[in-house]
């Protein structure tokens, strides 16, 4: 654990030193500047802030294993046991460079006035957002350069654009009578979805636990794909 730790610093500050550093930083104020334009409540905020930082948690985890897939840092590959520990490396990094802009996003609308919490139903918000966020570090891995074989991150973001897509015209789907389709997306993204609707109605039931539990398998299953991949790659650098 500590190997892990030690790496994720590294990783995340040699990412902060670089111009891509500026990225996660730049969508975390421009999600603010868009989502806290009126305020907001918390049922609002678990769901909408949540997504957005979500997302930040993705680019960040893409942004992160960018930086590991450089020849420059062969020397620390090579000294690990397992390269599992590179990939949670990067997940440790993605989740601590989120909640430090999750806190500051959050103390940001506290002090203008722009968010009202509830205790002690807001701390529900905690769980909550680390699951969400553990799925969305966990999908960049396999969508990530630095895991992929023959092309295979490729397939990935086809295969998540046509669930979005799909997801998004449910009802096209169901007049054009499509409805096994339909019922296979909407399981899919079952976990994620009552996640956030059952935390921001304040419902913390058996419902919600199982959508944690989902999330957290989700992610799971995410990383030891990717785990899967990167054990039988060779390691090639185009430098």
């Amino acid at each position: 654990m500590k190997r892990i730790c030690i790496l994720s610093l590294f990783l995340v500050r040699d990412l902060f030193r670089s111009l891509a550093g500026l990225f996660p930083v730049a969508a975390g104020f421009t999600f603010y500047g868009i989502a806290f334009e009126y305020g907001m409540d918390q049922a609002q905020f678990i769901t909408v802030a949540g997504v957005g930082l979500g997302a930040i948690c993705l680019l960040t985890a893409l942004l992160l294993t960018g930086r590991a897939n450089r020849a420059s840092f062969y020397p620390f590959a090579a000294r690990l046991y397992r390269r599992s520990e590179l990939l949670a490396a990067v997940l440790v990094g993605s989740l601590a460079v989120t909640a430090v802009i999750a806190f500051l996003m959050t103390e940001a609308a506290l002090l203008q006035h722009k968010l009202t919490l509830d205790l002690p139903s807001a701390v529900w918000i905690i769980p909550t957002w680390l699951a969400l966020w553990l799925f969305m570090a966990a999908l960049a891995l396999p969508l990530s350069p630095l895991v992929s074989r023959d092309g295979s991150h490729m397939v990935g973001y086809v295969l998540l654009t046509a669930l979005l897509v799909a997801n998004d015209r449910r009802s096209f789907l169901e007049e054009h009578r499509l409805e096994w389709l339909n019922r296979a997306v909407a399981a899919l993204l079952w976990p994620m979805a009552t996640l956030l609707a059952q935390a921001s109605a304040a419902a913390h039931g058996r419902s919600y636990l199982l959508a944690i539990v989902l999330t957290v398998a989700y992610a799971g299953i995410l990383f030891g794909l990717a785990t899967a991949l990167f054990e039988r790659k060779d390691l090639l650098w185009p430098e």
